[in-house]
């Protein structure tokens, strides 16, 4: 009986043992992944709070003009999150903007900045300001260029006209030279314009056949009223008015 009732006792302890060990085991399993869970926690911590306080920063550097520095202060962040890598992103096409407008490529620097990634505010206003920016300067360069196109044409047409006015002078001396006085009188009397009041103007010869201006003075001869253009030939005496 005695035998029995100590041999009861020593199971009960040796249950009693493996009971403390497990309660132990789950203890110490439980502790570790809290530990764990901790550690993560701390780390996504740190991480957010670095983005976070560079994008402060960034921010504060973006409103005072200093966007290169901005872009810097970002790069610097070990390990970004998504915000960051957004502003990122923005403050490289807004210095190729920048540098697209200084280029005076204005088409260039609006397309650069169609759009915004970020959430940062100092970014957006940023973004539209350069923008506003360069559309101006398109709508001026297109302007100047529209000036300078009818300035060119409107010198081309003053050419033109010179060049034409030149030419008929250098015909009427031609056909003056070729015209005799006595086909000139020949044709004045013919068509009764011997008074001093007309002139007669070579204006061609074409074998026998000569072309005439001829006007008539007003009587304080201050104005030559144009009478018409005449063809005559010398060799019939034809006369043909032709205006």
């Amino acid at each position: 009986m005695k035998f029995k009732t100590l041999l009861k006792r020593l199971m009960l302890g040796t249950v009693t043992v493996a009971a403390g060990i497990s309660l132990v085991g789950c203890g110490s399993s439980t502790s570790t992944q809290s530990s764990e869970s901790s550690s993560e926690s701390s780390q996504s911590t740190t991480k957010t709070t670095a983005a976070s306080k560079a994008r402060d920063q960034a921010n504060n550097q973006i409103m005072s003009g200093q966007y290169k520095e901005a872009l810097k202060t970002l790069l610097a962040v070990k390990n970004p999150d998504s915000q960051t890598r957004s502003m990122i992103k923005d403050l490289q096409k807004y210095l190729a903007a920048q540098d697209a407008y200084n280029d005076q490529e204005y088409d260039e620097a609006v397309n650069d900045l169609s759009s915004v990634s970020s959430n940062s505010k100092p970014m957006r206003s940023a973004f539209i300001s350069m923008k506003n920016k360069a559309k101006q300067a398109q709508q001026a360069a297109s302007a100047s260029s529209s000036a300078q196109s009818s300035q060119a044409n409107s010198s081309s047409s003053s050419t033109t006209a010179s060049s034409s006015s030149s030419s008929s002078s250098a015909v009427n001396s031609a056909a003056a030279s070729q015209t005799g006085m006595d086909v000139i009188n020949a044709f004045a009397a013919k068509m009764n314009f011997n008074q001093s009041s007309y002139g007669i103007i070579p204006e061609g010869k074409d074998g026998d056949v000569y072309t005439f201006e001829v006007r008539q003075n007003n009587d304080d001869n201050t104005v030559a009223h144009l009478i018409g253009i005449y063809q005559y030939n010398a060799a019939t005496g034809a006369v043909t008015k032709i205006n």
